[in-house]
């Protein structure tokens, strides 16, 4: 089969701004060794594949969670025995078997997937413009005029990550063996974040990306579409999966878990599209 449609199926991990910097000097943030960051993962799946990548992980639901409705798999819970997750914790061999089956669903599962961070302290020692008292206020131009002088308090890290991201993306639809389409699925996280989500897509949406015009990019890739978690997608709870045992095994400076159960050198470094970036 000729698949000529693929969803790119986003999340993130930590804020997507600089505002816990606010009240930090120049001196405090230079001094700090364990960094913050925020990063956004995409899983690239074929519209062909999401019947079989659904009915798989709503067996595992069924299975496991048989009494729960509109069960969404959240791998931060799953690590704490929370939410959802909570009873596992009294039951060593059904989280066994439950995590066995769920590392299965994701190293079987066919996609591929792209991921880009922000060191937000290196952001700010790069960019940053500080007052006479030492506390930042701006963010200088970074690169092209895609990211320009911005204030900080105001400054959209969706930007820096998805132009990485939907280069990717454009790139491996437009090397398909026939003409093909993308779409991009988020959750929804909160109002501002989901609009300055959107607002960073209609950026690269109008104004092209890197050396792709604006409407050869709107020729390949259609839209954003931001949904609730009730809307259950298959697609992000996979992107969610992936995304924080990418972190914790590609991104330095932070600390790190030692209790991942899916593994970055296991499950999934095989099924990365490119290289992790980690900016600025």
């Amino acid at each position: 089969m000729t698949d000529n449609l693929y969803f790119l199926f986003l999340d993130e991990i930590y804020s997507p701004n600089l505002n816990n910097f606010r009240k930090l000097t120049k001196k405090e943030i230079f001094a700090h060794t364990n960094h913050h960051h925020f990063g956004v993962t995409g899983a690239i799946v074929a519209a062909s594949c999401l019947y079989d990548l659904d009915s798989k992980a709503r067996k595992i639901k069924d299975r496991y969670f048989s009494k729960k409705e509109n069960f969404v798999f959240h791998y931060v819970d799953i690590l704490h025995d929370r939410g959802d997750f909570y009873e596992l914790a009294n039951d060593k061999n059904r989280k066994k078997s439950f995590i066995a089956s769920l590392k299965s669903f994701v190293d079987n599962a066919e996609f591929k997937y792209i991921c880009a961070f922000v060191d937000k302290h290196e952001l700010i020692k790069k960019y940053g413009v500080f007052s006479k008292n030492g506390l930042a206020t701006r963010i200088r131009k970074v690169g092209s005029n895609l990211f320009p002088d911005s204030p900080f308090i105001d400054y959209n890290l969706y930007l820096l990550c998805l132009r990485q991201l939907l280069v990717s993306f454009y790139r491996f639809i437009s090397n398909r063996n026939c003409p093909a389409r993308g779409i991009i699925v988020a959750e929804a996280r909160g109002r501002r974040e989901d609009t300055e989500l959107r607002s960073a897509f209609k950026k690269i949406y109008y104004c092209g990306i890197s050396n792709i015009k604006p409407t050869e990019f709107r020729r390949v890739i259609l839209d954003l579409f931001i949904v609730p978690k009730t809307q259950n997608y298959v697609g992000t709870q996979l992107a969610d999966m992936i995304l924080y045992p990418t972190y914790d095994n590609q991104v330095p400076l932070h600390n790190v878990r030692s209790d991942h159960f899916i593994s970055f050198e296991k499950n999934l470094k095989k099924k990365l599209l490119a290289k992790v970036v980690v900016l600025p």
